[in-house]
């Protein structure tokens, strides 16, 4: 079996002097499975999370993260006061369906000003600062959830953070 990767197509912060690392996925359940993550330097050896995590567990927007020699994230070093709420929605549902759940989560997370990053058109991960009111998002998506059954959610702070081992 060859890895395989998740990308970020539009990191939801862009400058000048990013670089590009990778997390495992399997101690989340993923095996060989890898996701790119952006990150932006700083003086000490350390790097900030510059994308909103897809799989990643325990890891979140502006976090601040440690690589091995091998550009892949070893560990959390702190927490950079944002939490990641997913949502994969489910296949095959009816365009107009698709389209009122999707475009709903997005107005929700644009009017809260939440960073949001899309992983093809079915995961969506949305960065919540900590002084963010989650409350309207988690009830649209918990109504989806429950009522509609139109997608799955989780915040990625529901495990810690694990390197490969």
């Amino acid at each position: 079996m060859s890895p395989k990767y998740v990308v970020h197509d539009e990191p939801a912060v862009r400058t000048e002097s990013q670089r590009i690392a990778m997390a495992d996925l399997g101690p989340f359940g993923f095996p060989e499975l890898f996701e790119q993550i952006w990150l932006g330097r700083r003086e000490d050896g350390l790097f900030v999370m510059q994308c909103v995590p897809f799989r990643i567990y325990g890891l979140n927007l502006f976090d601040v993260v440690g690589l091995d020699a091998d550009d892949m994230l070893v560990e959390v070093v702190s927490k950079g006061g944002h939490r990641t709420l997913r949502a994969l929605f489910e296949a095959g549902l009816a365009p107009e369906v698709f389209e009122t759940v999707t475009s709903g989560i997005a107005a929700l997370a644009r009017s809260q000003g939440f960073a949001t990053e899309w992983s093809g058109d079915r995961h969506v991960a949305i960065s919540v600062p900590e002084d963010g009111d989650s409350g309207p998002l988690e009830e649209f998506v918990r109504e989806q959830e429950e009522e509609a059954g139109t997608l799955y959610w989780e915040w990625s702070d529901a495990r810690p953070f694990e390197a490969s081992r």
